[in-house]
């Protein structure tokens, strides 16, 4: 009597243990898929957020600057670079958005001042940076992150549309 009794209890602890592994096995698989799907997603909320950062950062300081002849499409050591011409207490000043050493970079000086690419400030990480004038009304970019993702955009510049009536 006293095997059969023996029996049934150690039947009663194996269950348990293979409940137990099972719900350990379960947990850990959870665990591992989570964490992939959770990877992928900071992933690509990042490279979301330079396509977005990149183009509201353009598009704000271009349109911020929008007066006439104040937003134009030039170079920087021979790199494409918007240059936004500003007056302050009667002096002029340019700011350059440029892409230099990987990055989209800005750089604010006084008009005439010698200039040097390195010079500027770091705004985003990105591969490529272009930036063309379709018409004097229309400026186009395209920009391209360290994914090789790219986005492209079209502003169109308020101070150079006239309405005659």
């Amino acid at each position: 009597m006293n095997l059969k009794n023996n029996t049934r209890h150690m039947i009663d602890i194996l269950f348990v243990l293979g409940l137990f592994a099972v719900f350990a096995l379960s947990a850990l698989l959870l665990v591992t898929f989570g964490s992939k799907i959770y990877q992928n997603t900071v992933n690509k909320m990042d490279q979301n957020y330079t396509m977005r950062m990149a183009y509201s950062y353009l598009t704000e300081k271009v349109r911020q600057s929008d007066t006439k002849d104040c937003v134009q499409i030039g170079e920087l050591q021979g790199n494409p670079a918007v240059i936004i011409t500003s007056e302050i207490n009667q002096e002029f000043y340019e700011t350059y958005l440029y892409h230099h050493d990987g990055f989209l970079k800005e750089l604010f000086i006084k008009k005439g001042t010698p200039i040097d690419a390195t010079a500027g400030n770091s705004i985003l990480a990105v591969q490529s940076f272009e930036a063309k004038e379709i018409k004097p009304s229309l400026l186009s970019f395209s920009v391209t992150d360290s994914s090789q993702r790219n986005v492209n955009f079209l502003v169109d510049l308020k101070s150079h549309t006239t309405t005659e009536k």
